[in-house]
This record gives C-alpha cells, sequence and structure tokens, in this order.
C-alpha cells in the first residue's frame, strides 16, 4: 500500500486528506505501507506535526517507509527537527548526515521548531521560547500574553487530557506580522472529553459549543484558562485578524470571536489538531 504525498500540505483539509488515509489503513490491517513523499514541495509545521503522529501510529501496526527519493524539502524537514520524532529505520532514498552536519542559521527568534509536549519542562519550553521570539521581536507585552495564554492552555490540556502524543510549533513572518501556531495530539479528543458535561441529546457540534461558548473546565481543580478564554485571547483586541482551525471528532470547526461553525465534514480519527493564523494589529 502507498500514500502519494500531495505537492503541498498546509489546510487543515489537505492534514485531513492525509490522516484519513493513514487510518483507514490501520483499519484495513495492512502489513506494509510506504508514503511517498517525491511530490511534496511545501508543507506547513502543522503538517509535519501531522505525518510524525501518523507514521507513528502507522508502526504500531505495519512496516511503514518514508520514501524521500526526490522530495525537494529534506532540509527544511531537518531544519524543524521532524526526523527526530520518527523511527529511524523507516526512512528510504535519503542520507540525513549531510543535512545534520551543516551549519544551521540560528532562527530562533522567529520560530520554535517541533516540540512534543510530555511534561511540565516541555510546557516551559514552550513558553520560554515564545518569550524568546516575541522579545527579540518588540512586540507588545499584550501580545505575547495572549499567544502564551494561548499555547499554555492547548499544551496543558495535551499532556494532562489528551491521553495521546502531542507536538506545538510556533512562527512568525515579520513581512506580514504573521502568527501560525500548530498544536496537535492523537488523544481522545476533546468531544469525549466534553461528554461528561453533555446531556444525553447534545451532539458533537453542540458539546464542541459548550467548552468554546463558556467556562468550562474538565479538570478537578480550579487551575486552567478554559477553552472559552483561550478562543477570547485568540480574538483579542491586539490582533488585526485571526482564523482558528479545529478537527476533533468528525468535522472540521471554524472557530469565531462569538460562535463555533461546522467547516467540513470529514470522517473520525483520533486527536485534536489546531491550525492558528493572527494577524497583529
Amino acid at each position: 500500500m502507498k500514500i502519494l504525498l500531495p505537492n503541498i500540505v498546509s489546510s487543515i483539509a489537505s492534514i485531513d486528506s492525509f490522516n484519513q488515509q493513514i487510518y483507514a489503513a490501520i483499519e484495513k490491517k495492512y502489513k506494509t505501507i510506504v508514503i511517498d513523499a517525491s511530490n511534496l514541495v511545501f508543507i506547513t509545521p502543522l503538517g509535519m506535526i501531522s505525518m510524525i503522529l501518523g507514521i507513528k501510529n502507522l508502526n504500531k501496526y505495519m512496516d511503514v517507509y518514508l520514501d524521500l527519493n526526490k522530495c525537494e524539502i529534506v532540509s527544511y524537514l531537518e531544519r524543524l527537527n521532524f526526523f527526530e520524532y520518527i523511527p529511524k529505520n523507516i526512512i528510504s532514498n535519503c542520507c540525513l548526515e549531510e543535512y545534520k552536519s551543516r551549519n544551521r542559521n540560528d532562527t530562533s527568534s522567529i520560530l520554535l521548531e517541533i516540540l512534543p509536549l510530555t511534561d511540565d519542562d516541555d510546557l516551559e519550553c514552550m513558553t520560554d521560547s515564545i518569550l524568546k521570539i516575541f522579545s527579540e521581536n518588540n512586540l507588545s507585552s499584550k501580545v505575547v500574553n495572549n499567544i502564551v495564554n494561548i499555547t499554555t492552555e492547548l499544551g496543558t490540556n495535551i499532556y494532562h487530557h489528551s491521553e495521546g502524543q502531542g507536538y506545538v510549533t510556533v512562527q512568525l513572518y515579520k513581512k506580514s506580522s504573521k502568527i501560525r501556531i500548530g498544536i496537535a495530539d492523537d488523544g481522545i479528543g476533546i468531544i469525549n472529553k466534553f461528554k461528561v458535561k453533555a446531556t444525553a441529546t447534545d451532539n458533537q457540534h453542540e458539546i464542541l459549543r459548550k467548552a468554546f461558548m463558556k467556562n468550562e473546565t474538565t479538570r478537578e481543580d480550579a487551575g486552567g484558562l478554559g477553552l472559552n478564554t483561550m478562543r477570547v485571547n485568540s480574538f483579542a483586541d491586539s490582533f488585526k485578524n485571526s482564523s482558528v482551525l479545529l478537527k476533533t471528532g468528525n468535522n472540521i470547526y471554524n472557530i469565531l470571536c462569538r460562535d463555533i461553525q461546522i467547516y467540513k465534514t470529514t470522517s473520525f480519527y483520533p486527536g485534536t489538531y489546531y491550525d492558528f493564523c493572527i494577524e497583529i494589529a
């Protein structure tokens, strides 16, 4: 079985298409699968996270090979530490040593490379990196606080509540004054976590509305900002424009300032994927 990656893996819809193939392969119980990256010319950091999670889950059930022959962006994948988080024995048609041995430019003032979120130390590392990015670019403390609040809430949810693996990446695009945040896990998903507070008649959309539009939390203690406060921070007046897309359960959702709408109905697979694009005012 082969999964041929498209030229571009950037939108959450293209990530969703890849994930559908991943979990269909698991369901069909293939013995071997090849992920062919020969056509790939552009991928977002969130796309890389989806590949890491997908490959690691496939590898539990079958032999997996990542074919990098003719792939034009191996250097970029290596630069964001993609290869650090996938099994080393699955890579074919590529020698990574030449990429690992080259001199790297320091991009820590604009980029948080892919980072796993497994404990408080990882969360502290994430926060320190974000503070470095925004302080070195002279952004306001209000912007910094908004971004830290967003990432802290979601990062904490991953390692305390998702029951899966999760990763985060943050990038500042200085020319366009845009911030991209990608954060995802392969856990039980928001809907399953919030079902305990839902009524018997609530559908998935209604469960999410309650999670994002009210100050509710699944935590036993009083800590945590809650997804509602995360949503408020995403549309703060320090931002000119914000786009927040979420894949969980059977749908991709568009999180808005005062609502959450179904963006696209798709298939179910584990986890929660957030794609933030925020333009600074």
